[in-house]
């Protein structure tokens, strides 16, 4: 009955919850009823009188428990609703829920008023210049070239580190940390396609060394037979070519480690065991590359140290309160979990099975690389006056030293700091000289896991609270152009974007439901994780997050997938964050108060992710330039006398991103191919400084 008065009524659960519970504990007298049901009544008057900050009420975020549990939307209303595309309609499990929090929180800020930065006049024009004019004098001050992801990854860095390491100075190419939780795709110049997680991409690159480094993490099987398989299959030489470091070993304890902790929702993990073997590594535990070649007993013999390293695996079990029978089942219900992976279940001397596996796939395999002390290398090639050439592994936002998103990254520091660092190379040797050029990638600029995105069009956790996939967005029947002219007229004068449907012949959908469907399956965009497959969140260019970036490692930045904009009459980039708290209570970070209300601009502090929980985008929009596609195989394109002047609405949003972010942009793709990338040059006088035309 009570309940009944909380539906009538339109309460949450969680604002009738103390009075529910005290009709449980008093077994629903009437007496106690009627008294609760008074209460709720005067709830629900008193909820009519308040302000706007109080209509945010109803606004629940479960950001925090889904990343700490890696279980996202787990038990949300509608999490398991519909199949197929019917789970992504608007009146559907949390679907329905998302369109009024969306509503509820564009009501409260549609007021806001417009900022001075929405009415930046783009004026600056670019010229296509050569890789020789732009990137080989850049190349040649410097001894040390690093290709740091500007974002959270999949931003495309192996175009510019193909260009890099094909300078004929650049002697050695590096993978120096991280695992094979960092999935890129190359494209060799026979046409094959390589998948590779560790192996550097100037593999394909006649003449390179390539090296991994000790710091990285691999798992010597998965190593063999996925990266170092398609080299032998597509006769590609490597044995004086490649070169591992002392590795630290990710062994299948590590990845069950990963199962067990995302026991109730193991799609999400790549499970490829980074947080464990990087514990172990912390922790002086485990195994690296140089323990196989040695006695196995011992104090400190492989064998010991696995054993100790392993309390984790038993401890873990018994904690969830598992045994092995039900991990076996678990294990094998999931196709990520190896078949090597599996045997360790089963095996009796777990210790022995590892170690005689490594043995197997390392120590007697005349395919696996050879060993080498790879920073010991990378100094030796500089001290004779080469190069080297350091490919970054996910990016600046996923490593685990920043700050401000650490908690929703990888177990690796990923940013350009911790790249030089896990080199070993002299950073007070003067001629040294490092050179960062940031990779990033707009239209698209995509994002997969957990965590606060004030960018996308749809919340970070959308795709795994309901289940998406490629096949729900491709029944959907989007019409791109209709989609995306009704999503930037959303966008209202002051930046915010209201909130509005989308109906198709299928169904109706949240608009910016539909938008990030259709980016996603988008011929030119195809945003799926290469690991892991999922759908990545897709949103505008931030520009608030690109300016730290540029603070820290900038300001150089190539943006890869330029071209996409050939298909897009309007796009928009994030020049500001406004704070938007659901109950208006005041938040800190850094010694900064945020309110409902404040603003987060671009070059400003930019907040923990606590802070960004609840930020909403300010956008500003600038022109496509679909009858100027400057796509590298567009009729449009092959028909310019080059070098050209590039479109005008191609210039505007270079020069918004410069403006906001102190970038100085060297590079924009125009393609998927290698050579398929415009360098350019800024056509008026004077040097850039910081990213920022002279006179700006």
């Amino acid at each position: 009955f009570v309940g009944g008065v909380v539906d009538a009524l339109g309460l949450t659960r969680r604002e009738a919850a103390p009075w529910l519970m005290l009709v449980d504990r008093r077994a629903a007298t009437a007496v106690a009823a009627g008294a609760v049901v008074a209460a709720l009544w005067y709830l629900q008057s008193r909820r009519i009188r308040v302000n706007w900050q109080r209509v945010l009420r109803k606004r629940k975020h479960t950001f925090d428990q889904e990343d700490e549990t890696g279980d996202e939307q787990e038990g949300e209303a509608g999490a398991d609703s519909g199949s197929g595309m019917e789970r992504l309609q608007s009146h559907v499990g949390y679907n329905k829920k998302l369109i009024v929090e969306r509503r509820e929180a564009y009501d409260a800020i549609k007021h806001l008023a417009r900022i001075p930065e929405l009415d930046y006049v783009p004026s600056g024009s670019y010229v296509e210049a050569t890789e020789e004019q732009v990137l080989w004098p850049m190349i040649e001050k410097s001894a040390c070239i690093l290709v740091p992801g500007a974002y959270f990854g999949d931003e495309g860095k192996g175009k510019t580190v193909d260009a890099i390491a094909r300078h004929p100075k650049v002697e050695v190419v590096a993978r120096v940390n991280s695992g094979e939780n960092a999935g890129h795709t190359v494209f060799g110049e026979n046409g094959v396609k390589y998948d590779f997680h560790l192996c550097p991409s100037g593999l394909l690159t006649p003449g390179k060394v390539n090296v991994v480094g000790p710091e990285c993490v691999m798992d010597p099987v998965s190593f063999m037979q996925r990266e170092i398989s398609q080299l032998i299959d597509s006769g590609v030489e490597y044995k004086e070519r490649l070169f591992v470091g002392n590795v630290h070993l990710v062994c299948p304890h590590h990845k069950l480690l990963d199962l067990i902790s995302s026991w109730d929702a193991p799609n999400l993990s790549t499970l490829q065991g980074m947080g464990p073997v990087h514990a172990s590594k912390a922790s002086r535990r485990g195994l690296r590359l140089d323990h196989l070649f040695n006695a196995r007993d011992g104090p400190d013999g492989a064998r010991s140290r696995l054993e100790r390293d392993m309390k984790t695996y038993w401890g873990a079990l018994k904690e969830m309160g598992v045994d092995e029978k039900q991990l076996l089942v678990k294990a094998k219900a999931n196709n990520k979990v190896q078949a090597h992976v599996l045997a360790f279940i089963e095996a009796d001397d777990k210790a022995a099975y590892v170690l005689d596996l490594f043995d197997e796939w390392v120590v007697r395999n005349p395919k696996f690389p050879p060993r080498a002390d790879v920073s010991f290398m990378l100094r030796q090639t500089i001290a004779k006056g080469g190069k080297v050439l350091l490919e970054g592994p996910q990016s600046y936002f996923l490593s685990n030293a920043a700050e401000k998103i650490w908690d929703s990254g990888t177990s690796a520091n990923t940013d350009a700091s911790g790249m030089l660092c896990a080199s070993r190379l002299n950073l007070g040797q003067t001629d040294l000289r490092p050179l960062f050029i940031n990779i990033h990638k707009t239209p698209g600029s995509s994002r997969v896991g957990s965590g606060a995105n004030p960018c996308a069009f749809v919340p970070q956790h959308y795709f795994a609270s309901t289940g998406s996939t490629k096949g729900d967005f491709e029944q959907m029947g989007l019409d791109w152009r209709d989609i995306s002219k009704k999503f930037f007229d959303s966008i209202q004068p002051n930046g915010l974007l209201e909130p509005a449907v989308y109906t198709n012949a299928t169904g109706t959908y949240d608009l910016g439901v539909a938008m990030a469907a259709a980016t996603c399956i988008h011929p030119s965009h195809r945003e799926f994780g290469v690991t892991s497959g999922r759908p990545r969140v897709v949103g505008f260019f931030d520009c608030v997050a690109q300016s730290e970036v540029m603070q820290v490692q900038g300001p150089y930045c190539s943006i890869s997938a330029f071209d996409r904009g050939d298909d897009y009459d309007e796009y928009a980039v994030c020049v500001a964050y406004v704070f938007v708290h659901p109950l208006g209570e005041k938040m800190t970070s850094n010694g900064r108060v945020f309110e409902s209300g404040t603003i987060i601009k671009a070059g400003e502090q930019l907040p923990t992710q606590q802070i960004l929980h609840f930020c909403q985008p300010i956008v500003k929009k600038v022109k496509g330039w679909r009858e100027t596609p400057i796509f590298a195989r567009s009729e449009w394109w092959q028909k310019q006398s080059h070098p050209v002047t590039l479109p005008q609405p191609v210039c505007e949003l270079i020069d918004v991103i410069e403006h906001f972010t102190a970038t100085q942009v060297i590079s924009i793709g125009n393609g998927p191919r290698g050579d398929e990338i415009i360098y350019i040059k800024r056509k008026e006088g004077g040097k850039r400084k910081d990213g920022r035309a002279k006179g700006k």
